[in-house]
């Protein structure tokens, strides 16, 4: 059974605080079918029943997964900022405070996930080009000379 409270996130009531419906995982795991696929992660419900033929990995993956916490499946796979964010659209409630697991220090990768050094990545390529490029240039002059 769903119950509601206010929280952080979900739609704001009238007094501009945060309205959640909270789900117990017993009602969670009720919806493990292609009719009506409900996943778990990171502590929040999501209903991917309208992206079940949209995922990349076809609709077995999601399927698998139905129902249940999908939290480390979703981690392990590496799954994208974009989605991350597209997965937002499918959220409908966290789970009750009472069914989440003790936290093991991690933090929410959902929550502010942003990339603050995303151009180190970017370093290696471009310091490695320009370093083929000069010697390239280098083996070139000597082959000439």
């Amino acid at each position: 059974m769903a119950t509601t409270g206010t929280s952080g996130s979900g739609g704001k009531s009238q007094d501009g605080e945060t309205s959640v419906t909270y789900y117990r995982m017993e009602e969670v795991a009720k919806h493990n079918t292609a009719k009506e696929t409900w996943l778990v992660i990171h502590g929040r419900v999501y209903d991917v029943t309208r992206f079940l033929n949209e995922h990349p990995a076809g609709e077995e993956v999601l399927l698998e997964q139905a129902g249940t916490d999908a939290s480390e499946s979703f981690e392990d796979i590496g799954h994208s900022s974009d989605a991350r964010e597209m997965l937002k659209q499918y959220y409908i409630g966290d789970v009750h405070p009472n069914d989440l697991k003790p936290n093991s220090g991690k933090k929410d990768p959902l929550k502010n996930h942003t990339c603050k050094s995303c151009w180190a990545y970017w370093i290696l390529p471009i310091v490695s080009a320009v370093l083929i490029g000069v010697l390239y240039r280098y083996y070139k002059m000597e082959s000439k000379s």
